[in-house]
C-alpha cells in the first residue's frame, strides 16, 4: 500500500500499478473490523482517483496517477459502490 493504493500482492509495484478494486476492498474491510474513521479517510482519498468523468480504471499509477489496464473497469466501480453501502450501513 502506498497512500491510498493498494497492490494485489506483494510485489506487484515491480509488475504493474495499484489495483483499484483492492482500495475499495480494504475500506470494507476497515468498516467490518469497527474502524470507520480510518474507513473514511480512505474512501475520501479513493474517491478522489475517479477521472474528469467518474470513471475509473482497473489500476493506476501512484507515481503519475496515470489509469492502467481496462478502462473503463466495471470492478472498480463496483468496489466503490460496496464500500459505500458497507460504510454507510455501519454507522
Amino acid at each position: 500500500m502506498v497512500g491510498p493504493y493498494v497492490y494485489r500482492f506483494s510485489g506487484a509495484a515491480e509488475e504493474e500499478g495499484a489495483f483499484l478494486a483492492c482500495t475499495f476492498w480494504l475500506v470494507n474491510a476497515l468498516v467490518v473490523n469497527g474502524q470507520r474513521d480510518a474507513a473514511r479517510d480512505l474512501m475520501d482519498q479513493a474517491v478522489g482517483l475517479v477521472n474528469d468523468v467518474g470513471l475509473m480504471a482497473e489500476e493506476i499509477d501512484p507515481t503519475s496517477g496515470a489509469m492502467l489496464g481496462n478502462f473503463p473497469q466495471g470492478l472498480s466501480h463496483l468496489a466503490l459502490i460496496n464500500a459505500a453501502c458497507a460504510y454507510t450501513h455501519s454507522g
